[in-house]
């Protein structure tokens, strides 16, 4: 069966979404709604027919998918109309502004029996996955911290994510990303919540944050967000009391160092700025290399993992027709909304936040 979509929002991510919908089979993307005349003119130049609003795409009845890709403070009224007029729904993230709105969404989408599915494509970014083999595998032990970075020197784009009333700021963009994958990575409760948000440039939005996450099982996670770092730092950190692995850019560029099992000989003094230290003396190791003269570290491959971000929409697609699950269920989209209020609630108190605390 081939589905008709509609594009409501026909911006960087309509266009962008347009384009991998078109190279998929058994979906056809009937059009646009957009409120811009020059975003409306995208949509013609790419051979859409701009319907006149909302309510004008969700009459044809050819139609039977929306993919919401506007500002994020009107992603509610959107899928609440399109699931209201019996149609499915994918929706950009974050999926609404807050829990309670989201608990709406998805109690509408399962009372009709429709497919409410939320794009959370950075699950499919190959550093995470590397990363998430490793933790998987325990390939350098069992992993023990988890650094997770995007950093950017540009400030918030000049366009509504700097604006609180459409839902702007970075933990709403980056920050229900890097969370998102953090969740589904680590298969443990989230037992306290420490964050801070920045606000340098001046913003009413917050324009990076800092935020550690305790696991249940005793992983500590830091998530870093700047739009201020002219010299970024790692993206990924993953450590273990045997091993490191880094991640440094979109290109990954990383390296991974393992104590092997052979024996470790003592480590000797060496002169440390105005003192002496044995416990902090490097190895003999030469990373720019990746050789080392120390036959107690080894370095490994990094983890290559093949992905594809058009199997997120062949999923919905695939659930749509009832043949699959959604790979994004709305349990993980809840709790990563949860979650992201929590980090709000801590920035606001300056206090740890209990989020999933054990039972007693």
């Amino acid at each position: 069966m081939e589905h008709s979509i509609v594009i409501v929002g026909y911006g960087t991510m309509g266009i962008s979404h347009t384009a991998k919908l078109r190279a998929l089979g058994g979906v056809r993307v009937a059009g646009a709604v957009d409120i811009d005349p020059v975003r409306q003119g995208y949509a013609r130049e790419d051979g859409l027919h701009v319907y006149a609003d909302l309510e004008d795409a969700l009459a044809d009845p050819d139609v039977d998918m929306v993919f919401v890709c506007t500002p994020n403070d009107s992603h509610r009224p959107i899928a609440l109309a399109a699931l209201g007029a019996g149609r499915h729904v994918i929706c950009e993230k974050p999926a609404m502004l807050d829990s309670a709105e989201l608990e709406e969404v998805i109690a509408l989408a399962e009372s009709r029996g429709l497919v409410f599915a939320v794009h959370q494509n950075r699950r499919w970014d190959e550093d995470y996955l590397s990363i998430k083999r490793l933790y998987d595998d325990g390939t350098i032990g069992p992993i023990t911290r988890i650094e997770s970075r995007v950093h950017g020197s540009r400030g918030i784009p000049s366009d509504w994510r700097a604006l609180p009333e459409n839902g702007g700021g970075m933990l709403l963009d980056w920050g229900v990303h890097l969370v998102d994958r953090l969740l589904v990575m680590i298969d443990a409760p989230v037992v306290a919540v420490y964050a801070r948000l920045s606000h340098v440039l001046g913003h009413t939005v917050d324009d990076g944050f800092t935020l550690l996450m305790t696991f249940g099982n005793g992983v500590e996670v830091v998530v870093d967000v700047s739009t201020t770092s002219y010299i970024p730092l790692p993206k990924w950190v993953a450590a273990s009391a045997t091993g490191t692995a880094t991640i440094d850019d979109w290109e990954m560029h990383g390296k991974v160092l393992h104590r092997n099992t052979r024996s470790e000989a003592d480590a000797a003094p060496i002169v440390a700025g105005a003192g002496m230290t044995k416990t902090m003396a490097p190895r003999a190791v030469d990373f720019a290399a990746l050789v080392t003269n120390d036959e107690s570290v080894e370095f490994l491959e990094l983890p290559r993992v093949e992905t594809d971000v058009s199997d997120f929409y062949r999923n919905v697609l695939a659930a749509v027709d009832g043949r699959e699950a959604l790979i994004v269920t709305h349990a993980q989209v809840l709790r990563c909304m949860r979650l992201l209020e929590a980090v709000a609630e801590s920035h606001r108190t300056g206090a740890a936040v209990a989020f999933e605390p054990p039972a007693i």
